[in-house]
């Protein structure tokens, strides 16, 4: 079964592996054999080890709150964890030094002298068990006594030092708080002395309560201010109607009431008003001529002159004139005196109201004040609150401190003292184990190292992506080891291709090339494709390999083929065939020989031309005039024509026969090419505008690549058997059934394309002929792929068969089944992509027929007319 995607990774990994197995197993046994080794020699390790447990009731623990409170005298660390810190004591130089110097112990090193401090610290181990506040101190030696010793020693002085460490705590504990105290007591005071000022100089006790009393007097003021307007208001009214009634403004009512109030003025106007009096009487009784009314009006008269003197004394001018315009009398009088009274009330009035705004105002501004004020208040209450807790801390610490320094200060005590180890703690198991993992990524380090500096192309799906050419065949390796005891072959000198397809035609190489013919058969059907070139990159890549056994495979199925070496350089065909190179293709191009005198029959439709005798100038031949009459006269007499010419590292011929060819293929062989020198011979390949055919990937190791869709069988299929009949397996009959109808296809060409002007003027019943032909050749080519249909529901249901098979197999089985499976698929897919050329040429035949039909049916309406 094919493998999942998730693990095309693992796969890819395991390629590389299988590439580099030689140069990683030779570092992996070295570095295995050395590990080994040094672990046999290893001396055995003793180690011995105490327990401590640490408590928290220390000085310093008993300060962390009063630590905190006043920011001062806590470790840098406050939140690490105590016991790590006290293993970083332990492991501390001065402690150390003190337990090497102990005369108990005497700790020296191989030469003799006294251990490093260094040394020590690698042999000790000190930590915290989890979830435990126990420390667990361990020293390994080769001598047990000593380890126990030397632990013993080193948690003795530990306990000293502790001991001492934390008495000094303790001193300078009492030291530092007894100089706090004061120092917060007087700040406390400060911060107390700060909120009385505060208080009395903005006249508060309660910041709350003085606030509400002034909210509430606010709202009093503005109670009395709406009082005395509404008074004010009254009494302007009542003032305005006096005016009115009087015919006097406010200034002349004063002067009026002014002048009332004169008793001088007063009395005449009474002495006046009684003379007018007796006036009007006498002249009720008299004459006007009558003494008593003429001496009467004489009075009048001087009174009325006494009158005006004294007003215009009083009041002035003014007055006098109001005197004589108002009327006189009580109630004139009474009228003045109250609008002066109205007035005066309204001047009292306006003052109160000024009054009690600027109280509104003055009190309205304190109020603003009020949250300034009462920031200060609160910060310096709070600050109060901070003191007096710092001074109750710092006090009962002060106490704490005074009990610890008269106990002991000590925080820590041995659970378990360290004792004689009886069995060594360094198992060989473990050194076994550490040298087999070294030995792993030691091996890995070496694969890696050759993979990246490998710059070859390594698998088929590299190649394919680089070149960018179809793939038209993949040839697995040949293992030469299984055909050495095969005559006759094997008495073939092993540096010489093998010729396979002849040989040995169930070999897993034979079917690949048959494969390959079907491919370049099916190209026809698009193009006509009759002479082939075959190249490489590089030498050693196997192109005259290929172009042999491609030779051999395509005349085993009918074609007449004609295998031409040309290679002027390093020619090798000759010694594929076994046969003699006195006379070739330099002959007949440079001496002008006849090519049928120097062309072989090596087997049935197969005609070889060796390379002749080699020429000092190849280029210059293959390019020449003669090279390329010769093309067209071997394309008119062979169905095929196979060149094998030099790689392109070492020469230009294969572009130069490659412009008079019909197409290129390029051989590729994985991991015998660099890439900088396959992109080389892409860029050469395009920029010569030669029909590149596509790929053939030569010598694929299936085991090392798994995108090359073929893998090799096991032996369990058979053994080898050279020159096997067909027809005796199935997958010979299938390849001869793909050959039969490749032939098919060759026989049955298209038409040939004429335009639709050609087509007016051609004679009507050659026309006719052409369409019957037509017809004909679609009827065949209709049924060829109705039985290539078949033959690949077939293949299909022989593959599902293989899987369910695979699903259920064993461990034993399921390695051939996986082979036979993939070899199965690889026929499908092949079957699936002739199926889709024949389905393309058909489609071309249908479009060309109904061409041709329109053509006939139109001339011959045409002819029936005339």
């Amino acid at each position: 079964m094919y493998p999942s995607q998730t693990s095309v990774g693992v796969d890819q990994y395991w390629e590389i592996v299988k590439r580099r197995w030689l140069p990683g197993s030779v570092v992996f046994l070295s570095v295995l054999t050395l590990g080994v080794v040094a672990t046999s020699l290893k001396e055995n390790i003793y180690q011995a080890e105490a327990k401590l447990k640490f408590k928290e009731s220390t000085v310093s623990s008993s300060l962390s709150e009063s630590s905190r409170a006043l920011g001062a005298f806590s470790p840098v660390a406050d939140k690490g964890n105590p016991i790590d810190t006290e293993a970083e004591v332990l492991r501390s130089v001065p402690l150390i030094k003190k337990t090497i110097s102990d005369p108990e112990i005497e700790l020296k090193n191989e030469e003799g002298e006294r251990i490093s401090v260094s040394a020590f610290q690698n042999k000790l181990k000190v930590g915290s068990i989890p979830g435990t506040d126990i420390l667990q101190v361990s020293f390994a030696s080769k001598n047990p006594e000593e380890a126990a010793k030397v632990v013993n020693t080193l948690v003795r002085n530990y306990l000293e030092n502790n001991t001492v460490v934390n008495r000094a705590e303790a001193v300078s504990a009492r030291e530092f708080l007894e100089e706090q105290l004061p120092k917060v007591e007087d700040a406390l005071q400060r911060t107390e002395a700060e909120i009385r000022q505060l208080k009395e100089s903005n006249e508060f006790v309660s910041p709350d309560e003085d606030t509400k009393a002034l909210i509430d007097s606010i709202q009093e003021v503005q109670s009395e201010i709406a009082k005395a307007k509404g008074q004010i208001n009254n009494a302007r009214s009542q003032a305005n109607y006096l005016k009115d009634k009087l015919g006097l403004n406010s200034e002349q009512a004063v002067i009026l009431n002014t002048i009332s109030q004169s008793p001088e003025i007063r009395e005449t106007i009474a002495k006046l008003q009684q003379a007018e009096s007796e006036l009007a009487t006498a002249q009720a009784r008299y004459t006007a001529n009558s003494p008593n009314v003429i001496e009467l009006k004489e009075q009048i008269g001087s009174l009325e002159k006494l009158l005006d003197q004294q007003t215009q004394s009083v009041g002035g001018e003014q007055a006098k004139e109001l005197l004589k315009n108002s009327k006189s009398g009580m109630i004139q009088q009474e009228l003045t005196s109250e609008l002066i009274k109205l007035e005066a009330n309204n001047i009292g009035l306006q003052k109160q109201i000024d009054s009690l705004t600027e109280t509104e105002q003055n009190r309205r501004v304190k109020i603003k004040q009020v949250p300034q004020i009462e920031q200060k208040l609160r910060l310096l209450e709070r600050q109060v609150k901070s003191f007096e807790s710092t001074y109750d801390i710092l006090w009962q610490q002060l106490q704490t401190v005074r009990i610890a320094e008269s106990q002991d200060p000590g925080n820590v005590r041995v659970i378990s003292n360290a004792v004689i180890p009886n069995k060594p703690v360094s198992s060989r198991a473990v050194g076994y184990l550490a040298s087999g993992s070294l030995a792993l990524l030691a091996a890995a380090g070496i694969i890696y190292l050759l993979e990246i500096t490998d710059k070859s192309i390594k698998t088929v799906e590299e190649a394919r992506q680089l070149f960018g050419y179809d793939s038209l065949g993949v040839i697995p390796s040949l293992d030469k080891s299984k055909l050495s005891s095969l005559p006759p072959e094997s008495e073939q000198d092993q540096l010489i291709p093998r010729l396979v397809v002849g040989g040995y035609p169930s070999l897993p190489q034979s079917e690949s090339y048959r494969m390959l013919q079907s491919n370049i058969q099916f190209l026809n059907s698009d193009a006509t494709i009759k002479s082939v070139v075959v190249t490489s990159s590089s030498s050693q890549e196997g192109k005259s390999t290929v172009a042999a056994n491609l030779a051999a495979a395509m005349a085993q199925v009918g074609n007449k083929v004609l295998l031409v070496d040309a290679n002027l350089h390093s020619p090798i065909q000759h010694r594929i065939w076994d046969i003699y190179n006195n006379n070739g293709l330099s002959n007949v191009i440079a001496e002008q020989i006849d090519p049928r005198t120097v062309t072989e029959k090596v087997m049935p439709n197969l005609d070889l031309l060796t390379s002749g005798v080699i020429a000092p100038s190849p280029a210059a031949l293959l390019d020449s005039q003669r090279m390329r009459m010769l093309m067209d006269y071997w394309t008119e007499r062979y169905d095929f024509v196979i060149l094998d010419t030099p790689a392109l590292d070492f020469t230009a011929d294969a572009p130069i026969i490659g412009r008079t060819a019909d197409g290129v293929l390029l051989v590729v062989r994985p991991g015998s090419v660099e890439k900088g020198q396959a992109r080389f011979t892409k860029e050469i390949l395009d920029q010569s505008g030669l029909n590149m055919l596509g790929v053939i990937f030569n010598g694929v190791n299936p085991q090392f690549d798994s995108h090359s869709y073929y893998h090799v069988l096991e032996e369990q299929r058979g053994n080898l058997i050279p020159k096997q009949l067909p027809g005796s397996s199935s997958k010979e009959e299938l390849w001869e059934t793909i050959s039969s109808l490749s032939r098919e296809s060759k026989k049955n060409k298209l038409a040939t394309d004429l335009d639709e002007q050609q087509l007016q003027i051609a004679p009507i019943e050659k026309l006719e002929s052409m369409v019957f032909n037509l017809q004909r050749d679609l009827a065949d080519l209709t049924r060829m792929v109705k039985e290539q249909e078949e033959e690949l529901l077939a293949q299909r249901q022989k593959v599902k068969k293989l899987q369910r098979k695979a699903n259920l197999a064993t461990e034993n089985e399921l390695f051939y089944l996986e082979n036979q499976l993939k070899q199965e698929q690889e026929i499908k897919r092949m079957l699936d992509e002739t199926l889709v050329g024949q389905r393309r040429n058909l489609e071309k035949r249908r479009q060309m027929l109904y061409q041709y039909q329109q053509v006939l049916d139109s001339r011959q309406n045409a002819a029936s007319v005339y």
